[in-house]
């Protein structure tokens, strides 16, 4: 319920739905985004900086992109991109880059990041001073786990000084499993390049006698890459994600089934999130390590 609520500002919203018999509205602390009435910046006074960090993403340039669009739709004027990650506050050399929709039209057709990427970066402290140097009012943070830490600190440090800077989080993950987001950016390319794997241990399993084709696909805590890609390709006989618990034996454990499919069909193609089965494995790792005890006291036992 309370995932359904949020999705809509007000209780008069298209499709907005009653959360009690009293049908009243409560406000909540997450709104879905879109356009405002009223915004808090004159946009013609804004600096507004754009940064990616870390790893590289499929829709980077994409996103730089629609956020120059969208920032001139308002009226910003001033609009940079900041160089190589966080790197790009305070390594020298590295300048602003000025950003218009005559310099992004055609980004999205390249791969990469318009703006260079990096890992890791100076202390929070340096990059408010540079923040505050540079006199940005707004900056676009695009990154996973470890940029997003990165931003938060930024934002903590910035109120810390009460300096009037909005720091915008994009996130940065293929495998679609950020609450609150209908879907992230690069999710669909993902799934449309993991179906090429299933293509090909398709093809490699059909044409060996009782093969399995075994494909591992991102999706540390989520399996909706997993899941997207098996139901495209249409041709995956198992697949396992983080989400839904398994066996692999026993009548119906996964085992059973792969043995019946190869009885059946003459082979079988199988779908692996990378997070699917820890506790399956950590069984495997109580029961070797318990087995390992246990070697070990017979040792002993016969070396006395």
């Amino acid at each position: 319920m309370f995932l359904q609520v949020i999705n809509y500002a007000s209780n008069t919203s298209a499709g907005a739905v009653c959360i009690d018999p009293d049908c009243s509205w409560v406000e909540h602390w997450v709104h879905r985004a879109g356009p405002r009435k009223e915004i808090y910046y004159e946009p013609e006074e804004v600096k507004a900086a754009i940064v990616t960090c870390g790893g590289l993403c499929p829709g980077l340039n994409d996103v730089i992109r629609q956020i120059v669009f969208t920032l001139e739709i308002y009226g910003v004027k001033n609009i940079v991109g900041i160089q190589f990650g966080y790197r790009g506050f305070f390594e020298k050399g590295l300048k602003e880059m000025p950003l218009s929709r005559d310099v992004v039209e055609n980004i999205n057709l390249a791969g990469g990041s318009f703006l260079g990427v990096s890992r890791g970066g100076a202390k929070t402290s340096e990059i408010v001073d540079s923040i505050q140097a540079r006199r940005i009012d707004m900056l676009f943070v695009i990154g996973g786990n470890g940029s997003h830490a990165g931003a938060n600190a930024i934002h903590e440090e910035c109120r810390k000084r009460k300096l009037k800077v909005s720091v915008v989080a994009v996130p940065k993950t293929i495998d679609n499993d950020i609450l609150f987001m209908d879907k992230t950016f690069g999710f669909d390319t993902a799934v449309e390049e993991a179906q090429r794997a299933i293509n090909s241990a398709y093809i490699e399993a059909r044409s060996a006698y009782h093969g399995v084709g075994l494909v591992k696909l991102m999706g540390r805590s989520t399996g909706f890459i997993a899941m997207h890609a098996s139901l495209s390709s249409g041709q995956i006989d198992v697949c396992l994600i983080p989400e839904v618990s398994f066996t692999l034996d026993g009548e119906h454990g996964v085992l059973s089934h792969l043995e019946h499919l190869l009885e059946t069909k003459g082979f079988c193609v199988v779908c692996v999130a990378e997070g699917a089965g820890q506790v399956v494995i950590l069984g495997f790792v109580v029961a070797g390590f318990t087995a390992k005890i246990k070697c070990n006291r017979c040792i002993r036992k016969c070396d006395t």
